[in-house]
């Protein structure tokens, strides 16, 4: 019975996205602007009984928690993201090679491209600098796949002084032996899909813009790849997604403060690299909690909010 109530529920929720095509990210690599999602908010979500009394019962601990009811805007922009989650890097892709280029291009400005380059291999002694464990960054793809080079991407182009300051190993006193930055943030982009429940539901397609946007299916003009999450840290981190006082970027917004806190923590451990493995999993279970304090607070969880619960600047 509950399974059916359940079904109802998330079939009336699917319908109600069905009339909106406004795409959450642009075909490009970089291109995730952090303007504001709209000059108003949706209409709330209707009411749901099946909803109601399931939340009574999850707080009764009769049943487990429901999912939250989302916008229509909510759930288009977090399909738009599930749908980049795993897609993977294929160094046969044209536009994956060429996001690889451009990050060649952010992390050595001054340096020409490489004559490796020009016959259509992308290997380099050069890349172990920026923190790839061999010459070719696409063997460091498999756990975050295409949207962690997307991630890096976007952390050069809009957060430049956080890019730098994590590449070089600015801050603090260093270890003789460093985690190395951009394998690290290929495991950051793969923890934070786990950790804010978009792993996809359905097949997507591969290649193309790199998994931008939502392979609808037939007569559909999207296809809901993830579920609405119930874990408390990713249901706050949908609050981002409303279309008054969300950003467009918010998904890259979080995976910085990650990398942030990552680096903050690896300094007040005085790790090494060994040592890395058990930073990463201190560092989820901070931003977890900080996304779950960031979403009781009233108006619910913002970028900045949740920056401020980790003590960031």
């Amino acid at each position: 019975a509950w399974h059916g109530m359940n079904e109802l529920r998330q079939r009336r929720a699917s319908r109600g996205s069905e009339d909106i095509s406004e795409p959450l990210l642009g075909g490009d690599s970089a291109g995730y602007g952090s303007t504001p999602m709209g000059t108003d908010d949706d209409e709330d979500a209707p009411f749901d009984l099946w909803h109601w009394l399931l939340s009574l019962l999850a707080s009764l601990g009769l049943c487990d928690r429901p999912s939250p009811r989302l916008t229509p805007t909510q759930r288009r922009r977090l399909d738009e993201i599930a749908a980049r989650v795993d897609v993977p890097y294929d160094s046969h892709e044209d536009s994956h090679r060429a996001s690889l280029l451009e990050l060649w291009k952010l992390t050595f400005p001054n340096d020409p491209r490489p004559a490796e380059f020009v016959d259509g291999g992308l290997k380099h002694p050069k890349w172990k600098e920026m923190g790839w464990q061999g010459v070719d960054p696409a063997t460091d793809f498999r756990s975050g796949g295409l949207l962690s080079l997307h991630n890096l991407i976007w952390l050069a182009t809009h957060e430049r002084g956080v890019y730098d300051k994590l590449l070089r190993k600015t801050d603090g006193a260093r270890s003789e032996w460093e985690y190395p930055f951009a394998a690290a943030g290929v495991n950051v982009t793969h923890a934070l899909c786990d950790e804010l429940q978009l792993r996809p539901t359905r097949p997507r397609r591969r290649g193309g813009n790199g998994g931008n946007r939502v392979a609808p299916e037939e007569g559909q003009p999207h296809a809901a790849y993830s579920p609405a999450p119930n874990a408390p840290a990713a249901v706050a981190f949908t609050h981002m997604l409303r279309k008054r006082t969300g950003v467009k970027d918010a998904f890259e917004r979080v995976y910085a403060a990650w990398f942030e806190a990552l680096d903050r923590e690896w300094l007040d451990r005085g790790a090494t690299y060994m040592e890395f493995g058990e930073v990463m999993n201190a560092t989820r279970k901070k931003v977890r909690g900080a996304l779950e304090r960031a979403g009781r607070r009233n108006g619910g969880c913002t970028v900045e909010g949740l920056r401020e619960e980790l003590g960031l600047k």
